[in-house]
């Protein structure tokens, strides 16, 4: 995944998150960073499913 997708896929993850806990104010960053974790565990997932394929 390039560096633009990490980031398209982050921000609609952020924004999932922020809205399924009711649009709280100042939680900004704690949302960004759990969807940046997401998104690293989503990719590391491919890999493995990846390698197992071959």
């Amino acid at each position: 995944m390039d560096e633009q997708s990490k980031l398209e896929r982050t921000r609609e993850l952020a924004r999932q998150i922020w809205e399924a806990e009711g649009r709280p104010d100042d939680q900004a960053e704690r949302h960004w960073l759990m969807a940046e974790q997401l998104v690293a565990a989503e990719i590391e997932a491919a890999q493995h499913d990846q390698e197992a394929r071959s």
